[in-house]
């Protein structure tokens, strides 16, 4: 399992393999060593039960997108259509905008989806079975702020 952690000084990302067992990593960036405590579910690819970073237990999933990229692409297609509604070309208009939400729905079915870690947004990559649930933004807002206060931010 791939697991990329997120240093809490500065927030760079961090890939571990989990089934080397590391006992800590060093940022890259900041070279602060952060200790991960890796149980035998994640390092044998199984289950995701608690995290090695901050050892929660609350996940959820989303589809394994970044989602800069999908703000950008609908963005982009809003912007040509509108450009085409502006010249009065309605039907070439709306004509972009079908052909953008298909694009989209396509990319949407072919994704995988990635195991997210509410406290400390480690993510986790692998061939576990999923069994977290979406996301939920009052448990979000509930645990970041708790993992904030114990990181020290």
């Amino acid at each position: 399992m791939e697991v990329i952690v997120k240093c809490p000084s500065c927030n760079a990302a961090l890939p571990v393999n989990a089934s080397e067992k590391p006992n800590e990593i060093a940022c890259g960036s900041c070279q602060k060593l952060i200790a991960l405590t890796i149980t035998p579910a994640v390092a044998t690819d199984t289950s995701v039960d608690t995290c090695p970073m901050c050892t929660g237990k609350d996940f959820y999933i989303r589809k394994d997108f970044d989602p800069k990229i999908g703000l950008a692409f609908v963005i982009l297609g809003a912007t040509v259509s509108a450009v085409f509604y502006y010249f009065g070309m309605d039907l070439t208009a709306y004509g972009v905008l079908a052909v953008a939400v298909l694009v989209d729905l396509a990319v949407y079915r072919r994704l995988g989806d990635v195991t997210i870690c509410y406290r400390c947004q480690a993510e986790f990559r692998g061939h576990f079975k999923q069994m977290a649930e979406s996301f939920d933004l009052h448990t979000a807002d509930v645990l970041e702020a708790e993992y904030a206060k114990q990181a020290g931010r």
